[in-house]
């Protein structure tokens, strides 16, 4: 095959422009400091691109939920905490009143107290978070809960059903507890009697001096602190539990922020790198292109 001035020409030429685009879209490259200026210069990175971007959006949201939830579930631990050192005060409370005999004053004030822990409990089954929702009302967590009504019965207006938020890909937790699975009912003749019916017996038995139901105070009080220590025990898992997820959605989102600017950010030192070697090879092929518009191929071969 016979090679011509013109046929090395024409492949100079095309060496040329090529150089020029790959030195047009280094200079754009590093101008942005990105690597690539347009999606079409480099579709396979702007697809992983998207997809590590689509999956830091999915980050940010569970980890939103997860500060949610938190706001919610850490206000539960508050309310239980002090309603265990209510509890406290009802077992001594229980426990003196159940001694006989007893001056009916003495148990007229212990009445009076029982009354007053009685309000106590419902305001903290009343508690609110810093979002404004009522955390013992359930999927209800817009309503109060439990209402103290005149004749000193308590009604539980919440739902039954918690308020379930989505923390990952594959798990929920309660931002919001039904009232009536944290201040559990007790057993009693055969029926489940509630916490705020107890205490109003509670107080009924004081006020009259019945010592059966004074003793029967005394257990059901008891029944009803370990009920409360329970709820404390499963809210602190809970909130464990809410720690690692919170912590693992910011630690995958660390590693994908990371992924993210590997795939986005240019490598300066290297583009340079390249950017020198095209203009070489662009300098060299104009020196050719030079010499080629002066001689023949002739005269290039000697």
């Amino acid at each position: 095959m016979r090679v011509s001035t013109s046929m090395i020409f024409q492949g100079l030429t095309d060496k040329l422009a090529n150089n020029a685009a790959d030195m047009a879209q280094l200079q754009s490259q590093i101008a942005t400091g990105n690597n690539y200026a347009t999606p079409s210069d480099a579709a396979d990175i702007v697809g992983r691109v998207q997809a590590v971007e689509s999956r830091l959006k999915t980050l940010e949201a569970d980890t939103k939920a997860v500060t949610r939830v938190k706001v919610g579930v850490d206000a539960q631990a508050r309310a239980l905490e002090i309603a265990a050192e209510v509890m406290d005060r009802l077992k001594e409370i229980a426990f003196r009143g159940a001694n006989d005999p007893q001056p009916q004053a003495v148990l007229e004030t212990l009445a009076e107290e029982v009354a007053g822990i009685k309000r106590s409990l419902v305001d903290l089954a009343n508690m609110r978070d810093a979002d404004d929702r009522y955390v013992f009302g359930g999927a209800r967590s817009g309503e109060i809960p439990y209402v103290l009504n005149a004749d000193g019965s308590v009604t539980y207006e919440g739902s039954t059903s918690p308020l379930r938020v989505r923390v990952n890909d594959a798990s929920y937790e309660d931002a919001s507890v039904p009232g009536v699975s944290v201040w559990k009912s007790i057993p009693r003749d055969g029926e489940a009697v509630d916490m705020f019916s107890i205490l109003t017996s509670y107080e009924n038995a004081l006020r009259s001096g019945a010592v059966e139901g004074r003793q029967q105070g005394l257990r059901d009080v008891e029944a009803l602190s370990n009920n409360v220590g329970l709820a404390i025990a499963k809210t602190g898992a809970a909130q464990q539990r809410l720690e690692i997820s919170e912590r693992q959605a910011q630690e995958t989102a660390i590693r994908a922020q990371k992924s993210l600017a590997d795939l986005k950010e240019l490598d300066f030192a290297a583009a340079l790198a390249q950017l020198q070697k095209q203009e070489l090879l662009m300098q060299a092929s104009q020196s050719l292109l030079g010499r080629l518009s002066q001689l023949s191929l002739l005269d290039s071969i000697r």
